[in-house]
């Protein structure tokens, strides 16, 4: 009896017969050639051999493979190598996006040209370009699994990816941070301090709201970055809702930081948090958390109060490092601070200079005339 998978088989004559896959006829079915030898294990071998060398792989192509199981497969791989918050994406993504569009596609039929009309169709759909480019990587990434498998072969990954526009985030004018600067330390509420903790220190909103007073050293004048606080899709089938909250690691190693805190900033948390536990919450002053979209929330409000622009949360990230380059701050502590893997990274995506800091240069360099 041939064993399951191996498609070798022992005939009357008392030979044994592999099939191998020679190639694939146009309406996608295999076309199959036949070696034989007096020996299991020879013709077992002699399978193998042809296929390394007339393929360059170490067994056949499994032609029952759909790309829908593959992306299952992957994700299982992949589940206890990467955060949770991370897989909640990547299941959300090919949940929603990829395996609707593949699901009855055998990976023999995954080409190029098959991948490109995905990301149109995907285009057409009207996402932004950021969500397209992070289907299409997630796509890649699976399809390098497949052919590291040897479930497809020689992929072609020169694909057409849609251009990232320049990004533009708003950050506030000399005029409304001082009037919001004004604001905060008159109205000086754990709420509004941690609105000039996020300003001055440019950490995000997920890293505020994780943040404990066991994390702030008052005496060193330091808050240390060690977690952050995320929505995520909930996918325990038993869990009712659909969403829920972790308490996770931060971005990425380079995120897990210490931050010099300025001394008035010091000063007032020393104010705020006289008698408070160690393990109370900055924004609640209790062991209770406050999740990120609300605090967007109460953040919103505030700027409507004080009839400021809308901007977000993340846009206060945006504005220290803006001013940090303004004041001189060296690129490299920058960068640190805000807790990314590369300087490039922190100048290109994060530093705004104004108007006003072009024209002092310009005029600095033109001083000889």
């Amino acid at each position: 009896m041939p064993k399951r998978g191996e498609n070798i088989r022992k005939r009357k004559d008392g030979r044994y017969e592999a099939r191998i896959i020679d190639f694939y006829k146009e309406n996608g079915k295999p076309h199959y050639k036949s070696i034989y030898s007096k020996s299991y294990t020879d013709v077992k071998e002699m399978k193998k051999e042809y296929y390394i060398q007339e393929k360059g792989i170490e067994k056949e192509i499994n032609v029952n493979k759909k790309i829908a199981e593959v992306c299952e497969e992957w994700l299982i791989r992949s589940k206890t190598k990467i955060k949770q918050s991370t897989y909640a994406t990547y299941h959300r993504t090919i949940e929603n996006h990829i395996i609707p569009y593949f699901e009855n596609m055998g990976l023999k039929n995954i080409e190029n040209k098959e991948v490109q009309k995905f990301i149109e169709y995907k285009d057409n759909m009207g996402l932004s370009v950021k969500t397209i480019r992070d289907i299409a990587v997630l796509l890649l990434q699976i399809i390098k699994y497949a052919e590291k498998e040897k479930y497809i072969l020689n992929f072609d990954y020169d694909l057409c990816l849609p251009k990232l526009p320049e990004q533009e985030f708003k950050i506030l004018t000399a005029i409304e941070e001082n009037r919001l600067n004004h604001y905060l330390k008159n109205n000086l509420t754990l709420e509004n301090f941690c609105v000039i903790l996020a300003k001055e220190t440019g950490i995000r909103i997920g890293e505020l709201c994780a943040l404990q007073l066991q994390d702030i050293d008052l005496e060193n004048g330091t808050v240390k970055i060690n977690k952050t606080i995320q929505r995520i899709k909930n996918l325990d089938p038993n869990g009712g809702a659909k969403t829920k909250i972790i308490i996770t690691t931060p971005k990425s190693k380079k995120s897990v930081r210490v931050i010099p805190l300025p001394d008035s900033i010091t000063a007032m948390a020393k104010r705020l948090y006289k008698n408070d536990s160690p393990d109370s919450y900055i924004l609640t002053g209790t062991p209770k958390y406050m999740e990120p979209r609300l605090f967007q929330k109460k953040f919103k409000k505030l700027l409507e109060k004080l009839n400021i622009k809308d901007i977000t949360v993340h846009s206060l990230r945006h504005g220290f490092a803006s001013k940090a380059v303004e004041q001189n701050f060296d690129a490299k502590s920058l960068s640190e601070i805000l807790g990314h893997a590369s300087v490039r990274f922190t100048l290109d995506r994060y530093v705004h200079s104004s108007f006003e800091l072009k024209r002092t240069h310009m005029n600095k360099m033109a001083s000889g005339f």
